[in-house]
This record gives structure tokens, C-alpha cells and sequence, in this order.
């Protein structure tokens, strides 16, 4: 009787060229490589969340405790709306936003006023320190960060009376700030917010857009003072034709007074600004 046999077969392990085991070792150090950026990008993006935050609530705290309750999108409370999304009534139960200048001033004596754009982020303080770097990276409650805050140009004796008042903003990421300033390179965004308000002292007034352009940082936009009246409204002329479009906001003479919004741009060109700038109207009372 034949007596059977066991055939054992081992399978014998692939071998590999030395440029296989190159690759392998490419592609695994690309992965970690792919795995650690992903990591500490997650990481910075979760920090800079964060940390614009960290600067929104501060300035959510500071308007709702001096000036009484504002939402994000610069109501004072719950409004009703019609089909359209036309603001009806405010119906909100609670406290209603008011300027109390008195109280920020008490808060911080750097505050000269307040800006507020009705369906936009902004609205803020607006400061005035003695030079143009503190407010670049100082909260209006004197915590430093980048947000910095919304300030005039330290030059301006008159502030916010000034014929050209310059104010400064960042340009947030995250749409904070002036960070929505560049929207008004589409008319149909100046459409929905054609004006401002914005409180001087104890005043109300309503500014409304006429310009809005890209300028290089040295241009003579920053113009503070002039000479007589014709030197001004040569310069309104100009600022004007800048513009990308041209808002109806009536005849602009030399009794009128302007504000110049800059804020850099969005693409990080830093020898360019983008500028809005608004011309003072009616005084609003009630």
C-alpha cells in the first residue's frame, strides 16, 4: 500500500524592487505629511474662530450693556416683516438699542460716536486714540486683539465734525469690522444698504453713500484739510469719478460734511485700500 505524501506548499513572499519599497515610502510620508497639515490647519482655523469670537462677544457685551440689546444683523430686537422681507414694526419685548454717549464715554473717554449699518455686521464704537497704531490692535474695552477697533485718524482735531473724517477698520475674514465694506463693489449691495447712522456726541445723523473705489495707501484720498470750498468739492468731483458706480445722493456742496471708510483689501494687497465714503444728511431725532 502506497502510503500517501503530504505536499507542502509554502507560498513564497513577493519580492519587491528597490523602487517599489521608494514609492511605498513616498506615499507614507506624503500621507503623514497630508495628515499633519489637515491637523494644524483644523488647529489655526479653530483658533482664528475663536478668536474672532472672542473680539464679536466683547463688542456684543459692550453694546448690549451700555446701549441696551443689539442682534447681529443691527436690530434692536425681533421685528415683523412683510412677503418681501420688509421690516414692519419692531416687535421685540425687551430693551431697545439706544445711544447713551454719556455711559461710553465713562466706559472708554477715547469714544467720539458709533456706526451702524441696519443688516450688516457693522456696529461699532467708533475711538480716536493719539496715534493710528493703538486701535489697530486694541479693542474698544482696551483688551489688545487683532480685531483692533473702528477709530478716526488721530490728525483730526474736529473728529467727526471734520469736513473729510478718515476712519479706519480691519477686514475681517469672518465679515467683522469693516469687513463688509467691499460688498459695495456691487451696486445691488449699496441697494439694500444705501446709508449709515452714525452718532456724534449726543447726535444722530443719517451719512449716505455716494463712493465706493480701490486707492492706493498714499493717494489723496486721506485728504484731512483744504484750503478753501473749491479745493473740497473739487476733491468730492474727484472721489467721485473713482467710483465704481455713482449713487444719487443729491447735490454734495461745500457746507456738507463726508466720511472716508478705508479698509484693506480683500484679496491682502497692501498697497491698496478700499474705500466707502458717505455724506452727512438729515439729523435723526426721534
Amino acid at each position: 500500500m502506497e502510503q500517501s505524501k503530504k505536499v507542502l506548499r509554502v507560498k513564497k513572499r513577493k519580492k519587491h524592487s528597490k523602487k517599489y519599497y521608494i514609492i511605498e515610502g513616498i506615499r507614507k510620508t506624503i500621507m503623514m505629511l497630508a495628515l499633519f497639515t489637515f491637523s494644524y490647519v483644523s488647529y489655526e482655523l479653530t483658533n482664528i474662530y475663536l478668536e474672532y469670537k472672542d473680539a464679536d462677544d466683547a463688542y456684543a457685551d459692550v453694546n448690549v450693556m451700555l446701549g441696551g440689546e443689539v442682534d447681529e444683523e443691527g436690530n434692536d430686537g425681533e421685528v415683523e416683516t412683510d412677503s418681501d422681507g420688509n421690516v414692519i414694526s419692531n416687535v421685540n419685548d425687551g430693551d431697545k438699542w439706544e445711544w447713551d454717549y454719556d455711559s461710553y464715554l465713562r466706559f472708554n473717554s477715547d469714544t467720539k460716536g458709533f456706526i451702524m449699518s441696519e443688516g450688516t455686521p457693522i456696529q461699532y464704537p467708533i475711538m480716536q486714540g493719539s496715534d493710528n497704531d493703538y486701535y489697530l490692535n486694541h479693542l474698544a474695552n482696551n483688551i489688545e486683539h487683532k480685531n483692533g477697533s473702528i477709530f478716526i485718524d488721530y490728525k483730526l482735531d474736529t473728529g467727526l465734525e471734520a469736513k473729510n473724517c478718515v476712519i479706519y477698520g480691519h477686514n475681517m475674514r469672518n465679515g467683522a469690522m469693516f469687513g463688509s465694506l467691499q460688498e459695495y463693489a456691487d451696486e445691488s449691495y449699496w441697494e439694500k444698504h444705501p446709508y449709515m447712522d452714525i452718532y456724534i456726541g449726543y447726535k444722530h445723523y443719517r451719512y449716505y453713500v455716494f463712493a465706493m473705489y480701490t486707492t492706493p495707501i498714499n493717494s489723496d484720498t486721506y485728504t484731512i484739510r483744504f484750503k478753501d470750498d473749491k479745493a473740497f468739492l473739487n476733491y468730492v468731483k474727484q472721489c467721485k469719478n473713482k467710483s465704481i458706480y455713482t449713487p444719487d445722493v443729491g447735490k454734495i456742496t461745500a457746507d456738507d460734511k463726508i466720511i472716508t471708510l478705508s479698509t484693506c483689501m480683500d484679496n491682502g494687497d497692501d498697497n491698496y485700500r478700499f474705500i466707502v465714503q458717505l455724506v452727512r444728511r438729515e439729523e435723526v431725532t426721534d
